[in-house]
């Protein structure tokens, strides 16, 4: 089998000599050989020198250019990656982030190895800290669970494997990609495409993810903006798909999960709570209009004690949901401090909790999320 590894990088000199290496290894202890080939954003670190220079094994071949597609973001890194990958007409494509410190070799073999058993998309499966993921955690996961029905874990974990079969799905319609699917949206994108469109999907399991987080208040609000514009507008795209859906359905794992306490992420309380608080201020008017009466009501209540419970948070991005369709919300960024509320009531819940104890609050608001389908279904 011909497996291409694809790293997008943009400002990662530090991290993506050790994350190509790691790549090559695996290339050439599982498949005897393949190619690692970098996307690069113009990074002025140094990144393409540094994984030019990286030592690799004999029969695997190291690629750098930097991406042409006028988007600049890690979907149109991805989305020239594809091309690549079709044009040296590979059997499966392994993407993996740059800042990854937790890579091993037996990490491509856990992507590709279920693409030659038949499977057309692997997702990964790792274990994160409690407090790292919170768009994943709070809205990613439990929206895609409960929408289509696939208890895919990480939809926006970033390291992926593609059939080639699902490659040419992914690029069949350039227009997406003048979307947020170009940015930080290509990676619900993948994930949903895949589910929607009946290809058969996987999760790996890959131990710790290790890599340079973020703490949400400082930096994850343009993210947001990508990641949950992108959900939305697939909702409209695949109605007719998560209308039915009536029940969450496990998804097979490949290999056997580890258990353990990954490294503390730092989130900063206070920062959530003040920009919250601010951003609301801001972005009142539109969320007056965007939510229901009842949410937006339950909304106010909620940013004086910062308690934000799962069925009204579900009632927010269901409304959100409505609002972007009908063009009332132009964009997500006026749920940005809804989220960052959402944020500072889950680290207050689970400061005392284990990242295990952690994340049975985390499968349950899934199930919450699919309770409150019937609520969706009446506003759309």
């Amino acid at each position: 089998m011909k497996v291409i590894v694809g790293i997008p990088s943009y400002n990662n000199a530090g991290t993506i000599s050790f994350v190509v290496r790691q790549a090559a290894e695996g290339l050439k202890k599982y498949f005897g050989g393949g190619v690692v080939v970098n996307a690069d954003g113009g990074s002025t670190d140094g990144t393409r020198e540094a994984v030019l220079k990286t030592q690799v094994p004999e029969g695997v071949e190291v690629h750098s250019f930097v991406y042409k597609w006028p988007i600049p973001g890690k979907g149109s890194a991805m989305k020239e990656l594809m091309e690549f990958a079709l044009e040296k007409e590979a059997d499966a494509i392994v993407f993996v982030d740059s800042d990854l410190r937790s890579i091993t070799p037996e990490w491509i073999y856990r992507f590709a190895k279920p693409i030659e058993d038949g499977y057309d998309f692997v997702a990964p499966l790792y274990i994160r800290h409690k407090w790292d993921g919170t768009i994943t955690n709070n809205i990613a996961y439990p929206m895609t669970a409960s929408l289509y029905g696939k208890n895919v874990r990480q939809p926006i974990g970033g390291d992926f494997g593609i059939s080639r079969k699902l490659m040419e799905v992914y690029l069949e319609n350039e227009d997406v990609w003048k979307t947020h699917v170009a940015r930080f949206g290509v990676d619900i994108f993948l994930t949903t495409t895949a589910i929607a469109r009946g290809f058969r999907i996987i999760q790996t399991a890959l131990g710790m993810k290790i890599h340079d987080p973020k703490d949400p208040a400082a930096s994850l609000g343009p993210m947001f903006n990508q990641v949950v514009g992108t959900l939305f507008m697939l909702m409209t795209r695949y109605e007719n798909v998560w209308k039915n859906v009536k029940a969450i359905e496990e998804v097979p794992i490949f290999g056997e999960l580890e258990k353990g306490e990954p490294e503390p992420v730092k989130v900063t309380l206070e920062l959530l709570e003040i920009r919250a608080k601010e951003l609301f201020a801001q972005h009142e008017a539109v969320l007056k209009r965007a939510l229901s009466k009842e949410t937006f009501e339950g909304v106010k209540k909620a940013l004086k004690t910062f308690e934000l419970d799962d069925r009204l948070w579900s009632h927010v991005l269901y409304d959100g949901a409505v609002s972007y369709r009908d063009g009332i919300l132009e964009e997500a960024e006026p749920l940005v401090p809804l989220y960052f509320a959402k944020t500072a009531d889950f680290v207050k819940r689970t400061v005392e909790m284990s990242t295990l104890e952690a994340e049975k609050l985390i499968e349950e608001r899934a199930e919450i999320f699919l309770e409150e389908k019937d609520y969706l279904l009446e506003r759309w």
